[in-house]
């Protein structure tokens, strides 16, 4: 048998091609298998596992990009890391197995999933049928795949050859046609800002080394990982050996963080002249783009190299974010493949099965809102309607920076998601989308645990908006009240700007009031433009954060729209909060807000509660930062920790050398305990009051607060 999967093999490496082998049945036979398919053919045989003493864990997969083996092994017995999958495949050269270990066939669809752990809202793992079947049916689709039961004796006959096609000339090390024509462009550069995109495997990383190697001056190289840049280096002829290269031909390795401390440092000195005529930074997606943007900033030329498929990091936000913002910016797309040839079988499954086949789908814009009609989708109905799914999930993977394949995998089994499609054409036939919205079930969570939420003692799987209102909002009634909130929404880009999103809005709202919940609700990185979007749906601005986000460089926003009287009574103090909070915010965002702005300092029963939460439980100062400000103006007492950090505006680090502590935990702890004094101060009954209520939770004491003696 393994004579004939040595004609397969010389075939394979003949002709450029990759071939995926899918070996269903118990774990113990599976490994049998391909320890004597190892033992048969040589290679490296890189396995990703989670559960293979010395395999590569799927969730750091990541460090594999940039990098070549033949043969792999990819451990789906008990999980399916698509994003680990991708990756995998993408570092295969031509010639390569790709074998995949899977349950049984009839019984994978209903085998729980550890991989629904890192993308499923609730804390046990679940089953995921429809996400299965669907790789299920794609391995079927396509003769090339090697389907190999164990129940099933495997014939011979099975194993059909590739079609003939010429011999595959392997690469060289010179350019190819497509490469040379960037590569002329990049030396004649002066400044500005290149970006390479591409799918795996068509000579970014080995573009990025010829450009080292020709261009007559100095170059700095940045990764995620320097074991990435191997293909850059190998390329380059770059070697770590400093005995090989002068000083002037050096390429030095950089990490991302040594970097920014560097130009950090060095943005302070009057000397601006850079050390590098270029910034050479590969598997630019996998870093977080506020991060690209500030390294851009240091160099005159700055060479980026990504794939925009999503599953190494930030994805399409490299472009849809990034790219979009510089005013000099030059991108550039390598097409054909170096790794192997075109046509993989590897690759074309691979593509189909994670709809990494991106094609944009081209409609009639003459249409108006009212021409279209709207889609309630149920998961099964993903299987049915493999068009549709093509065309949801292409459109939120264009429209949406942070899309990729675990964003698959959630849309097709996640708990409690729903689905509205703004579709025209006939309901019968040539349905064409043209907008979507994901919406995701929260709250409903019983007031005990909204309580030991808001008090930082407990912080359970999902509820991302729900809890972070209770936790860092200080509204535990948030995740108490059943809500929906807003995971993706996106238009085709020809129809944007003609009230689709709108319409998609009210039709939700309209079945979310018929299903009783209390409010809608959506995260997002603050922009004055995407603001006026959320509030021309008819949504309140309740929350601001003081951190950005890591994917879009903006501060996160939150933001309601109410439906029923308790969504609308929540949603009113939410307001009023962030309107005491505004001015204080505003100065540490650098920005004005879009809200009212209430000037009142004195403590109202919502800084009680929020300053007894940081003394008395585990709230976090973020969360506690304005009320703590107005307890220092209302108490005479000296209260150094406090005061130090929130008035002097000290750092941590210096606040603890000043009062001689033990690090960050007994700032903390003094902080607390400050906090505990001031309140005593100034009410002691007040004080105990709500020191009783966090701690053991009473919620018709909190709904009848003892008010302070004024002093």
């Amino acid at each position: 048998m393994y004579s004939v999967w040595a004609m397969l093999q010389a075939q394979m490496q003949q002709q450029g091609q990759r071939r995926l082998v899918i070996l269903s049945g118990d774990p113990q036979w599976s490994e049998w298998i391909v320890n004597q398919l190892t033992k048969q053919f040589q290679g490296d045989w890189l396995t990703v596992s989670a559960h293979v003493s010395g395999a590569i864990e799927p969730t750091k997969a990541a460090n594999l990009l940039g990098r070549e083996f033949l043969h792999g092994v990819f451990d789906a017995t008990q999980g399916l890391n698509a994003e680990a999958l991708a990756i995998l495949a993408g570092t295969l050269k031509a010639g390569s197995w790709l074998v995949m270990r899977v349950p049984a066939w009839s019984q994978w669809p209903e085998q729980p999933d550890e991989d629904s752990l890192r993308w499923n809202e609730s804390a046990d793992v679940i089953s995921t049928p429809h996400f299965i079947r669907h790789i299920q049916q794609q391995i079927l689709a396509f003769p090339e795949v090697l389907l190999w039961r164990q129940e099933i004796p495997l014939q011979l006959s099975q194993i059909s050859p590739l079609p003939a096609t010429g011999a595959w000339q392997r690469p060289d090390g010179k350019p190819t046609v497509s490469q040379q024509s960037i590569l002329d462009e990049l030396l004649q550069a002066t400044r500005g800002v290149w970006v390479i995109t591409a799918p795996r495997g068509r000579g970014k990383s080995a573009l990025a080394g010829m450009l080292v190697r020709y261009w007559q001056g100095k170059f700095w190289l940045c990764a995620p990982a320097k074991i990435t840049t191997e293909v850059i280096r190998r390329y380059s002829a770059i070697t770590d050996s400093v005995e090989q290269k002068s000083s002037e031909q050096e390429t030095p390795f950089w990490s991302v963080d040594n970097l920014l401390k560097y130009c950090r440092a060095k943005k302070g000195h009057s000397e601006n002249k850079s050390d590098a005529d270029w910034l050479l930074i590969d598997e630019a997606a996998a870093i977080p783009t506020p991060q690209l943007a500030e390294l851009i900033r240091h160099f005159p030329r700055v060479l980026l190299t990504s794939t925009v498929q999503g599953y190494e990091g930030t994805g399409r936000g490299f472009l849809l974010k990034l790219c979009a913002e510089l005013p000099d910016c030059h991108i550039r797309e390598l097409k054909t493949p170096m790794r192997w040839a075109e046509h993989d079988p590897l690759e074309a499954w691979l593509d189909s099965a994670l709809l990494f086949d991106d094609k944009s789908f081209v409609y009639d814009t003459r249409l108006n809102a009212e021409e279209l009609h709207f889609h309630a989708i149920y998961q099964p109905e993903w299987l049915q309607q493999a068009t549709l799914l093509r065309q949801f999930y292409g459109l939120l993977t264009s429209a949406h920076y942070r899309t990729s394949p675990l964003d698959l995998r959630r849309l097709m089994d996640g708990n409690g998601m729903t689905f509205l499609a703004a579709l025209s054409g006939s309901p019968k036939h040539d349905q064409r989308l043209i907008g979507a919205l994901w919406m995701v079930n929260e709250g409903g969570l019983s007031q005990t645990l909204a309580h030991e939420i808001w008090a930082g003692r407990r912080r359970p799987r999902g509820n991302l908006v729900a809890q972070s209102l209770a936790a860092h909002g200080g509204f535990p009634q948030a995740a108490t009240l059943r809500s929906q909130r807003i995971s993706r929404i996106a238009v085709q880009a020809q129809y944007r700007r003609r009230g689709i999103a709108q319409h998609l809005i009210i039709q939700q709202c309209q079945e979310a009031s018929k299903q009783k919940l209390d409010f809608l609700s959506v995260s997002f990185g603050y922009t004055a433009d995407l603001w006026t979007l959320w509030q021309k749906c008819g949504f309140r601005l309740v929350r601001m954060g003081t951190y950005r986000e890591a994917s879009s460089g903006c501060y996160t926003a939150m933001a309601v729209l109410p439906l029923s009287e308790q969504g609308k009574r929540f949603t009113q103090l939410a307001q009023l909060r962030l309107a005491r909070d505004a001015k204080g915010l505003e100065s540490l965002l650098g920005f004005t807000l879009p809200v009212e702005h209430d000037s009142d300092e004195q403590l109202n029963d919502s800084d009680w509660q929020e300053l007894a939460g940081f003394a008395f439980a585990h709230r976090p100062l973020s969360a506690s930062y304005f009320a703590l400000q107005r307890l220092l103006l209302k108490s005479s007492l000296t209260l150094p920790a406090l005061r130090k950090h929130l008035q002097q505006r000290l750092s941590i680090e210096q606040c603890v050398s000043d009062l001689s502590l033990n690090g960050r935990k007994a700032l903390l702890k003094q902080w607390r305990e400050e906090t505990a004094d001031a309140l005593a101060s100034i009410d002691k009954i007040l004080a105990k009051h709500w020191r009783d209520w966090v701690i053991s939770y009473d919620p018709a004491a909190a709904n009848h607060p003892h008010h302070p003696i004024e002093h």
